[in-house]
């Protein structure tokens, strides 16, 4: 199956988050491409209740802080947020992609303080 870039779907998800999902129509699986330049959530910390979601690094860097530390991360690496973990985001023009199993759905993403 393939889905071409301008079939892609684009979603604001905060002043400095964009990201593009790619519907698979799948279950199992979810794709994404993210930019994001300053933090994300823009308050408090994100988690994700039933999705392990996993940030390859294309371009530029950022620090993550979750439940386990704060981490720099650089181009070609990778992250795995396990699901039912708090997490944030400061992005340095960071540009991630973003697989997600099972597929990424918005109703199981929250926001905490």
């Amino acid at each position: 199956m393939l889905i071409k870039e301008e079939n892609s779907r684009k979603e604001e998800n905060s002043p400095f988050c964009t990201v593009w999902e790619y519907d698979f129509s799948n279950k199992d699986l979810w794709l994404a491409i993210a930019h994001i330049n300053g933090r994300y959530p823009t308050t408090g910390k994100a988690i994700d209740h039933e999705c392990e979601d996993m940030y390859y690094v294309i371009s530029g860097e950022w620090v993550i802080h979750d439940e386990t530390g704060d981490y720099e991360v650089k181009p070609w690496d990778c992250f795995l947020f396990n699901k039912g973990k708090r997490y944030r985001v400061e992005g340095n023009n960071l540009k991630v992609v973003l697989p997600s199993t099972p597929a990424w759905f918005l109703s199981q993403h929250e926001f905490i303080k």
